[in-house]
This record gives structure tokens, sequence and C-alpha cells, in this order.
């Protein structure tokens, strides 16, 4: 076990939140390995008494359709183990070299059992320096101006729950973007096999701001697994503080002056669907929208892009935060005049 290969696990919830002795204890009852490209993690249907982080690299699940979807680094991020399922639903091959963490699922009681020692400190004493600090190395921060920064930690506003508390539901408008200043939560996404969980997240992590960014209804349903403390802001002080700092809007025209200026190639990405995608330019990168997540992988950060979305919603907004949120420089294209 590699220094590194903790530091890489560290940025995955709920990893996030056990401190130093506690993670290496927990990575001490897993195992680390390196998969080359075309090896199979697991296969469809099989019974797997491991859960399965992807630390770098990507993944292709399959599955029994023969359906194909990649699931890259910040899927981790966003949605904790790969396809946590007993018996599996997908198979899932390597697309490139892979470093994967595997931990036996009797072993992960282990680290709910630090996650309430954690979560009752707290409690007591919440460390509001931590989460500040883990939100502020965040690649969107990057982009938002120190005067917005100090404007937004005074206009946040204290909220708690109790285990089992739900913050937002699925369906619900968007009222709130939250913080986590202590504890942690479980995500949550309804489909026709009922609900399923996507994601675990902790300190200095957040959420909400997918509904105010595109004016739809909440995507996922959020319930705090222990005592939950959050920072939140209103939907206009994240308009106001976050969303404008962090998203330009830019002409077509004025693309090679952001070339300058950036000192970088644009790209334009098309995340409109296929049927709403009328672009024919050769350098325009068309993925839909629902799948952006899933190609992060494959672009380039020393490009800067330009996102096109449906005219009648903001689906382009999100895409450009999403981009800026894992560390690319993007920008929405204006609407033709």
């Amino acid at each position: 076990m590699l220094e590194t290969d903790l530091l890489v696990l560290k940025r995955l919830g709920p990893f996030s939140a056990l401190g130093d002795a506690d993670l290496e204890t927990i990575a001490q009852k897993g195992r680390f390995r390196t998969l080359a490209r075309g090896d199979l993690l697991f296969k469809r249907s099989s019974h797997d008494p491991d859960s399965h982080w992807l630390l770098t690299g990507r993944l292709n699940l399959v599955n029994d359709a023969f359906e194909n979807r990649s699931f890259t680094e910040s899927d981790s991020q966003n949605y904790g183990p790969v396809d946590d399922f007993n018996p599996h639903k997908v198979s899932a091959v390597c697309e490139q070299e892979c470093l994967i963490f595997s931990l036996p699922k009797s072993a992960q009681e282990t680290i709910e059992t630090f996650l309430e020692s954690a979560a009752k400190t707290a409690e007591v004493a919440p460390d509001d320096g931590q989460w500040m600090e883990r939100l502020l190395r965040t690649p969107l921060f990057e982009f938002i101006p120190p005067t917005h920064i100090q404007a937004l930690f005074k206009r946040f506003e204290s909220t708690s729950a109790a285990k089992g508390d739900v913050i937002v539901k699925q369906g619900d408008p968007g009222d709130y973007f939250y913080v986590i200043k202590s504890g942690t939560v479980a995500v949550e996404i309804k489909s026709d096999a009922g609900m399923q969980q996507v994601a675990i997240l902790s300190a200095g992590q957040c959420f909400g701001q997918d509904a105010l960014i595109s004016d739809l209804p909440r995507n996922a349903t959020v319930t705090a697994t222990h005592a939950c403390q959050f920072a939140r802001i209103s939907e206009a002080d994240f308009e106001d503080l976050l969303l404008a700092p962090v998203i330009g809007v830019v002409k077509r025209e004025e693309f090679d002056a952001l070339s300058k200026a950036e000192e970088a190639p644009v790209k334009l990405i098309d995340i409109r669907v296929d049927g709403e995608s009328t672009s024919t330019e050769d350098s325009t990168i068309s993925i839909p929208f629902l799948e952006l997540r899933n190609h992060l992988t494959d672009l380039s950060r020393s490009n800067v892009y330009v996102v096109q979305g449906p005219s009648a919603q903001k689906i382009s907004l999100l895409g450009a935060y999403l981009l800026n949120e894992h560390g690319f420089t993007a920008y929405v294209l204006a609407p033709d005049t």
C-alpha cells in the first residue's frame, strides 16, 4: 500500500470523513490492485463479497442488453463503489489501466463505527475550518473572486438534521445549495427497481446545485446517515455569488479572442440530444448532457470548452458548471439573436 494510494482514496466518500489513523485501518482491511486494459473486474450476475472503488482509470459497464456505459474517476467521487449490488447487474471491464480499491462488505461496518464516532465528536465541537478548507480546495473556487468568497461565507445560514432526516427529496423544486459541515448523507435516486444509493457525501462536500442551475426538480433524495450540520444559501444568493462568477457567456464571433485570452484552443461541446443537435462543425464535440459525466476523462484540460445546450432550458449552464467543478475551463454559448 502506497501513501499516494491513501491520498487518492481519501478523496472519495465515505473515506473522506475518516481521520488518518482510521483511514489506514480501513485500507489494511482491503486491497489496492492495478488492473490492465481489458481485465475483468467482475462479471454480471456474479455474487461478490467485496465492494470496489475506482481510484484511477476508466471502466466499461455492460448490462444484460449488452449496452455499454463508462464509469470514471469522477463517478467514484459522485456515486461511490462500482455497481455495488449482489449479484452484480453489469460486467465491469477496464477500458484503460485502472487502480481499484476492494473492501469486503463485512468490513464496512467498521467504517460506520468510525463515522459514528466522528459524528458524535462533531456534534460537540464542529470544526468550521475543516469543511471550509475542503470546500475552498475544490476546482470550482478557482473561478470565484475573493470578495465573492467572503460574501458567500457571510450569507451561509446554519441548519442541522438528525440521523434519518430527509434534507432534499427527488421531484421537489430546488430552494437551497448545501455544504456539509459535519456528518454524512446518502444520495439516492428512485428508479423502476426502487431507491438506489449512488453516493455518500461528507464534510466539505456539497449538494443541491443541479436543481438551482437547471430550474428542474431535484434529481435525487438526500438523507442524513448520521447527525449533520450544514451551511446553506438560497437560490438567489447561489446565482449571485456562485453561478455568475463561474459561468461566462460567449458568442461564436468571440471564440478567437477567447482563445487568445485563455492561451488555449476553444472547443464547442454540444450537449443536446441527437434529435436536437444540428451542428455540422467538424470541431464540435457532441456529448448528450446525461452522458457528460461519463466522458470527463475524454476531455483535455488544455482546451477551453464552450457548451451549447437546449435553447428552452438552462441545461447548458449546468453542463458548464459541471465542467468547471471538475477543473476544466468552460463557458456557455450565447443564444443566436
